[in-house]
């Protein structure tokens, strides 16, 4: 793809052309810089010199009626200095002419003239007029003007010409005046196209992230803490079991909690070009820093049979704060943590299980490019218990996940296209367990040793998933269920067969648990008697061990 001179033009180097300058008017381009005290950055628009001009101060205009929380409306204005370029407006027709308002004036930075005229309300209030400089003494004449931001229902033969549009925003504050990369210039860097730019705009600004943070300190401000900590019940069931047979009358119940906590950081930033007249967005790209520490216990109690499945469950959510550009991008993340559990549980079993992983540095670019993800994922200590009933020929499978995540929800030209691109760090406990009631086997155990009372095989795991995917189609740019993977692997915490060679062969391992969850016929009481828990294991598993 060739792109324009005009856009190559636009895209000149951001460090020397950053700052909004409310001295300069705006004649031909224009910067509106965003700050704030959760975030920065800069956007700028270019195109002919009919189709950008300005109705600030410094461009010689004087505004009267303006309110400064609507966007799109009628004002009153009056040039009120010629000499600094009023008239610029009128090179081809005011109509037409995307301008920068002040701040006073309108909820946005740029609006589109519609319509022009001699107002019929010729006054000018007392505390104006010294501001006016007329060298003949005259009153100047006060014109009307229609704003309008809805870019996208603009008529096309009414506009000046075509105005792009580039932007850079940071979750930083004060990060925009750092911004030292440069867009493609001259006719080989610009065949390279937009998306390269995009690739090294996101580079250089993850490195200007980690010059202010410190290499991702979270001790430093700037970043946005992601703070967790509870303890909840994923399920809890209890049925009063009448006597069955030779299983007596008994209060059975199975009941999962997880006492999980997610502590970190986040900043992000965002790199967009396209066009404002038409509203389209070319290239777009996010990139995330992240650290969190995601620690949990998983426990599970059961002396019931059957089924369980309790779908997502959320259970935290809050809002970090957005960039917006009013009328032309805005992005909003939301930082959530759901749980979900699924079990098939044919025997006793007393299970606690740790969840410890550390993400460190962790570096995302999407859409994917030519930025490589990065980041450290490790796991850490855990804390291994089971009990189970030994003697009986049963199956079980157990899974639990603790998912903190992150969506960035973006949307651009006046909330017309709309998009989130979800993180999630999906991190799980997982028990599969296959017995065999062994004719040889014996009850008693010795320490954590439980190989002469079992038969058959247990397998304690923890996984960690890290992904990114986005739920919309976003222009041309990234189509629903686009998704990177920067991050998948499961641990394996305790793997032991027990007793004959029989009862080994009997295991069903980890592909029984589909089919098994399958079932979905809920929790009942045993139709045979289950016995007391036994121990398996107890123990603690090294983090160092598992990498």
């Amino acid at each position: 793809m060739v792109f324009s001179p005009l856009l190559v033009a636009a895209l000149l180097p951001i460090a020397a052309r950053a700052a909004n300058d409310w001295s300069k008017p705006c004649f031909g381009e224009c910067n509106w810089d965003l700050t704030s005290g959760t975030g920065s950055g800069t956007v700028r628009v270019v195109g002919p010199q009919a189709a950008v001009s300005d109705i600030t101060s410094a461009a010689g205009w004087m505004i009267m009626d303006c309110d400064p929380n609507v966007s799109d409306q009628d004002i009153r204005l009056v040039c009120s200095d010629p000499d600094k370029g009023c008239d610029h407006i009128y090179q081809n027709s005011a109509a037409g002419t995307l301008v920068r308002l002040p701040k006073t004036c309108g909820s946005t930075p740029f609006a589109l003239v519609t319509r022009e005229w001699v107002h019929q309300d010729q006054s000018i209030p007392a505390s104006k007029r010294s501001s006016i400089v007329r060298r003949d003494g005259s009153q100047p004449v006060v014109k009307g003007m229609s704003l309008a931001t809805n870019f996208a229902d603009v008529d096309a033969s009414a506009q000046n010409g075509n105005v792009t549009m580039f932007l850079m925003g940071s979750s930083i504050p004060g990060v925009a005046g750092n911004f030292t990369v440069e867009p493609p210039t001259g006719t080989g860097n610009a065949k390279r196209g937009l998306g390269s730019w995009i690739d090294d705009t996101l580079a250089g600004l993850a490195q200007v992230h980690a010059n202010f943070l410190g290499d991702f300190n979270k001790n430093i401000t700037g970043s946005s803490p992601l703070n967790f900590e509870k303890d909840f019940p994923l399920f809890d069931k209890q049925i009063s079991c009448p006597q069955k047979g030779n299983v007596p009358a008994f209060s059975g119940e199975v009941k999962v909690d997880l006492d999980g906590k997610v502590d970190g950081t986040v900043n992000y930033g965002v790199a967009v070009a396209g066009s404002v007249i038409p509203p389209e967005i070319s290239e777009f790209g996010l990139f995330v820093g992240l650290d969190a520490t995601i620690t949990g216990t998983l426990g599970l109690g059961a002396t019931l049979t059957g089924i369980i499945s309790t779908g997502k469950i959320p259970l935290f959510e809050v809002g970090i704060p957005e960039l917006d550009f009013p009328k032309i991008f805005t992005i909003g993340p939301t930082f959530s943590v759901n749980a979900e559990a699924t079990a098939s549980l044919d025997a006793n079993v007393d299970m606690d299980v740790d969840l410890a992983y550390d993400v460190k540095g962790m570096q995302l670019f999407f859409p994917p490019g030519g930025n490589s993800q990065a980041g450290s994922f490790t796991p850490g200590d855990s804390n291994v218990k089971l009990s189970v009933s030994p003697n009986v020929t049963a199956h079980g499978q157990v899974a639990a996940h603790l998912i903190p995540s992150l969506a960035f929800g973006i949307s651009a030209i006046d909330d017309k296209v709309k998009a989130t691109i979800n993180l999630d760090l999906d991190s799980d406990a997982a028990l599969d367990l296959s017995l065999t009631a062994a004719a040889e086997a014996s009850t008693s155990t010795k320490g954590n040793d439980a190989g002469t009372a079992f038969g058959g095989c247990v397998d304690i795991t923890s996984g960690l998933a890290v992904t990114a995917g986005a739920d919309a189609d976003f222009f041309s740019l990234f189509k629903k269920g686009t998704s990177v993977t920067l991050f998948q692997h499961t641990f394996d915490l305790f793997k032991k067969c027990f007793g004959s060679t029989s009862a080994r062969r009997a295991y069903t391992g980890r592909a029984a648990r589909a089919a098994l969850l399958a079932r979905d016929d809920g929790v009942a009481c045993p139709s045979s008697l289950l016995g007391s828990v036994a121990s398996v294991v107890e123990e603690k598993v090294a983090g160092s061990s598992l990498v």
